[in-house]
């Protein structure tokens, strides 16, 4: 059951399996069982969630600068973060130059950067946790952007004019759940 599960989420994205997850997302009763079984009993079914809409709004300040002032690497490391994870990263413009990609723990969100010589640049975020003063400054631009009605349930997709930056957005019974942050990168 276990293989079949990791098989059926293999072909997910990290930033939508995170997201899936985060939004209490689970696997269809096929892909949890493996092939060959029927069930043996009938099950009985849960009641319905609410209907989840979908939401997308263009707003270039959000989009660009969710975070207004962007988190740091040295900031959440600062602050009691940890690196989880390096992964070594060709230079595209440098030829001999290897940059790093770093996944840092903070809080129980997770921050993506690539870090080059000259600077840390913010690649990709998922953030639950907004008792962090980042998580302060986003829950409070995103409020500004869109207020989900009461009770609702929502996905709300946030792009810039450009379709380079964007931010998805999790309201579960009206309340913030999940943002995944996807600012442009090379």
């Amino acid at each position: 059951m276990v293989v079949s599960l990791l098989l059926s989420v293999a072909n997910m994205s990290v930033p939508a399996l995170l997201l899936g997850v985060l939004a209490g997302a689970e696997p269809s009763s096929a892909a949890g069982r493996p092939q060959g079984t029927t069930q043996s009993a009938p099950q009985t079914r849960p009641a319905t969630p609410p209907a989840t809409r979908l939401v997308r709004l263009t707003n270039d300040s959000v989009a660009g600068q969710p975070f207004g002032q962007e988190p740091t690497v040295r900031e959440l490391l600062g602050e009691g973060g940890r690196v989880v994870a390096r992964r070594p990263c060709r230079n595209l413009y440098e030829a001999n130059q290897v940059d790093t990609l770093l996944l840092v723990r903070h809080q129980g969100n997770l921050f993506e950067f690539y870090r080059a010589p000259e600077k840390d640049l913010l690649r990709d975020a998922v953030v639950t946790n907004f008792q962090p003063a980042y998580g302060r400054r986003l829950r409070r631009r995103l409020a500004a952007a869109h207020q989900p009605g009461p009770g609702a349930t929502a996905n709300v997709r946030i792009g810039d004019t450009e379709r380079t930056n964007y931010v998805s957005v999790v309201y579960q019974r009206g309340q913030l759940s999940a943002v995944h942050v996807e600012p442009y990168a090379e």
